[in-house]
């Protein structure tokens, strides 16, 4: 049988990606100004993001039964009302996982509420998900103004972090557009959007990242002994990585969408290799974030 933590990694991933490209898929959405283009990406991408939000949910509401079953003796503690009560209302962890509940209930009300099921809607609650990813881990090594501060940077991180992965989800069926004369010319525009603004969110991404190692390092990360240390090292790897490939659909590829025939097809490709890796960063952050630091 799976051991409490390594289902407890499961489920906080499932989390985490699913609020990510609720954020980033809806946020992007509200930068088309074509509104006839703007509808139908959110047709066709709503059936995923109720998906995404189901999954986030049952991630949830396993949370804390996982998180009682890895506090305590393992799996017979897992649906113990008094385990439970006690993990939820006296420890961090489990004040965290109030917190994704209720912004699950926001969500929910999101999606059910006519009036609120749009892609504003589904931005704000999603937004609020991601917060509540900063409540503990590494950033509760802080107290007072430097731990909000940290909490901050740590939200903006992730708020830029899946704008990055979120985008590249609508963009993906974006350029399937470019192929129908009614809508090539909005979907240009878009794109060139979209590439402005993944431009700031890949420097923010990369900034706040900077601040939130230094925070939780103390320093450079150049201690070889230090697990955290070495994984960090390896998602900065990734992360040059897939600014290298955005780099490359942006000024190779899409110059030759007007006269390359397999342009489109290869920018498509690398742009769903390119949401394989973030979200393959996503699951090292989510492992690697339970480790100490080596803190200075």
């Amino acid at each position: 049988m799976i051991e409490p933590a390594t289902a407890l990694l499961i489920t906080r991933l499932v989390f985490n990606v699913a609020a990510l490209l609720l954020w980033g898929g809806s946020a992007c959405l509200l930068l088309i100004n074509d509104q006839t283009l703007r509808e139908l990406l959110w047709h066709r991408l709503r059936p995923w993001g109720v998906g995404a939000a189901g999954l986030a949910g049952f991630a949830t509401l396993a949370g804390l039964p996982v998180l009682t079953a890895s506090l305590g003796s393992g799996w017979g503690n897992a649906l113990e009302s008094h385990m439970l009560t006690l993990v939820a209302t006296r420890t961090l962890v489990g004040s965290v996982w109030g917190w994704q509940l209720a912004a699950m209930v926001v969500m929910g009300a999101v999606l059910i509420v006519p009036a609120l099921r749009r892609p504003a809607g589904v931005s704000v609650a999603s937004a609020l998900m991601l917060a509540t990813l900063t409540v503990s881990g590494h950033t509760a090594m802080h107290d007072g103004a430097v731990g909000v501060l940290h909490r901050l940077n740590d939200w903006g991180h992730l708020l830029a972090g899946g704008f990055w992965l979120g985008a590249l989800v609508p963009v993906v069926l974006l350029l399937g557009q470019l192929k129908q004369p009614a809508m090539r010319q909005g979907a240009i525009q878009a794109l060139i959007r979209f590439s402005s603004v993944g431009h700031l969110a890949v420097a923010l991404a990369v900034l706040t990242g900077m601040v939130n190692t230094w925070l939780v390092v103390g320093g450079l990360p150049l201690d070889g002994d230090v697990v955290y240390q070495c994984a960090l090292w390896l998602k900065v790897a990734l992360v040059g990585l897939l600014v290298a490939m955005a780099m490359f659909n942006r000024y190779c590829l899409v110059p030759r969408l007007a006269r390359e025939a397999g342009a489109l097809q290869r920018l498509r490709r690398v742009s769903m290799a390119e949401i394989a890796i973030l979200i393959g960063v996503v699951a090292l952050v989510g492992w690697f974030g339970t480790l100490p630091p080596g803190h200075g």
